[in-house]
């Protein structure tokens, strides 16, 4: 029940900038129990990260809004079981050495039999983390971003919108959700992607992002990037 929004700039730009679209998606969609933000900064990926609303973190809101960066990830939570509600279950994810941040909306069916593999390394309960670990340990083994963000889904099942923002290259959103479209446009000077509120129609644009531009569904079990071209992929489980 989560929200996923990526902003390419051309030109580092203060989240400021993009905090209306971030409200806009709290106030409208069903997060509420955690929310952070991912941005690239000096060669490495930084991230901010808080258990309770956007609305209800004011420090957070402050602190962020004054982060520079060309790009930008968010995540709004609502989890699939309110026990896990923890900053350590707390989204999008950031690799030790800040080579990257992920994050998820949907819910990964096979995490729990995969929970093993990734013993030590999870810090938290929530299915996304099991994504993220294995999608670490595939770009480890040399897989690429796009493929491997698709390999996450079809091991894992179930229902996945990814987002993926690394130190350096092409940031990604992957649309694995029937239940939560994936769309991409241009809104500002600025290339977004962004889930559609769980709502069948079209009134993402309406509440929050009005003025949006070439606005492009993104198809199910294909990525996009975010600031660059379409990169064009197939084989995903395609959501459940």
């Amino acid at each position: 029940m989560c929200e996923v929004l990526l902003v390419a700039w051309p030109e580092p730009t203060p989240f400021a900038a993009a905090l209306p679209w971030v409200e806009s998606l709290e106030r409208f969609g069903l997060g509420g129990y955690g929310w952070g933000v991912a941005w690239r900064e000096d060669g490495e990926v930084r991230s901010y990260r808080h258990p309770s609303s956007l609305a209800q973190d004011p420090a957070g809101r402050a602190q962020t809004a004054a982060a520079r960066s060309t790009h930008f990830m968010v995540h709004l939570r609502r989890p699939s079981n309110l026990s896990q509600i923890s900053l350590a279950d707390t989204q999008p994810f950031r690799t030790e050495g800040g080579e990257f941040a992920f994050c998820h909306n949907g819910r990964l069916d096979g995490a729990d039999e995969e929970r093993q593999s990734f013993a030590g390394l999870l810090q938290g309960r929530a299915d996304s983390e099991v994504g993220f670990r294995l999608l670490q340990r595939l770009l480890q083994g040399g897989w690429g971003a796009d493929s491997a963000l698709i390999e996450v889904h079809r091991r894992l099942g179930g229902t996945a919108n990814f987002g993926y923002l690394p130190s350096s290259g092409p940031a990604l959103a992957y649309a694995g959700s029937t239940m939560n479209a994936m769309w991409r446009f241009q809104l500002a000077e600025a290339q977004v992607a962004a889930t559609a509120l769980h709502s069948g129609d079209q009134a993402v644009f309406e509440l929050c992002f009005p003025g949006a531009k070439d606005r492009r569904l993104v198809p199910v079990g294909s990525t996009v990037e975010v600031g660059e071209h379409e990169v064009a992929t197939s084989g995903s489980r395609g959501g459940g």
